[in-house]
């Protein structure tokens, strides 16, 4: 991303990434409403799956030994939970949020240092994060045929 930006203000950067503070709810209900104008209707379908993201250290947020389905196979990784609205060959991802384990959860002195917002420290299984979004999808545009 800093090689994107072109910043030479690594600092600013890191703190907006690590420490800035905001509502992703209008970002996301935008987001939302252009998938649906894009590849809503009564034709869409509506995709859930969970995505691995192998990963070598223990550090990174979530990652840990769990069932990655993209090598089928247990592995030391982090797991995504996704919705995409697709409509013939054209698919667009609407949620994406980040699954966290049991090993992450439990584990307070982690999820601290690890600075997990405290409203994301509560175990959730994958599809009650799934139901999460699709609430959240539903409650953000009427239009959604799929839904």
């Amino acid at each position: 991303m800093a090689e994107r930006l072109a910043t030479s203000n690594y600092d600013q950067l890191h703190h907006f990434i690590a420490d800035g503070v905001w509502d992703a709810t209008p970002l996301e209900t935008e987001l939302l409403d252009q998938a649906d104008r894009l590849v809503g209707g009564r034709d869409a379908v509506l995709i859930i799956d969970d995505t691995s993201l192998p990963k070598k250290g223990e550090r990174s947020v979530g990652v840990a030994a769990q069932y990655a389905s993209a090598l089928g196979k247990t592995a030391n990784c982090q797991t995504l939970v996704s919705l995409t609205l697709a409509r013939g060959e054209v698919p667009v991802m609407i949620a994406l949020r980040l699954f966290l384990p049991d090993s992450w959860t439990s584990d307070v002195s982690r999820l601290k240092r690890a600075r997990v917002p405290v409203e994301h420290r509560t175990p959730r299984s994958k599809p009650e994060i799934a139901l999460a979004e699709i609430d959240r999808a539903m409650a953000a545009t009427c239009t959604l045929d799929v839904c």
